[in-house]
């Protein structure tokens, strides 16, 4: 094989690999952009694969503490029930603050578009690598 041929093989290599590498940041981001995207949808289903789904993944708003992946989607399903009470769900990420290579927090606020009203407020999530995939295991939201 000449040695141009090997040089460029081994150049595209390395830019492969490069652009795999993602920052954590920006994966985690996108974790919560495909929530918002899903809930936008209707799709409480696919909102909830931003989770961690464990009985032990947390949820804590309105003053009370919630365990439990299925607990949650439950809890949601029941609180919006359709399209009116879903409403258009934005949310801004102020800051992610990495806390190791497998864990971060991220500080948010969010805000729903409904046609009687705007519920907001804030989030505060941590959001860790588990089998190799960030998802969302503690979530403190409030209004």
């Amino acid at each position: 094989m000449p040695i141009l041929l090997k040089l460029l093989l081994s150049i595209l290599i390395c830019l492969t690999s490069f652009q795999s590498l993602a920052v954590p940041s920006d994966e985690i981001s996108k974790v919560i952009i495909a929530q918002q995207d899903a809930w936008n949808r209707g799709d409480l289903d696919s909102y909830m694969q931003g989770y961690w789904n464990d009985p032990k993944m947390r949820f804590v708003s309105n003053g009370k503490l919630r365990y439990g992946w299925h607990e949650t989607l439950a809890s949601y399903k029941k609180h919006y029930p359709n399209k009116a009470t879903l409403g258009h769900l934005t949310f801004t990420i102020k800051d992610i603050k990495m806390l190791s290579n497998y864990a971060a927090l991220v500080v948010g606020r969010w805000q729903l578009e409904r046609e009687k009203d705007k519920p907001g407020g804030v989030f505060t999530l941590l959001v860790e690598r588990i089998n190799d995939q960030w998802v969302i295991t503690h979530d403190h939201t409030s209004s």
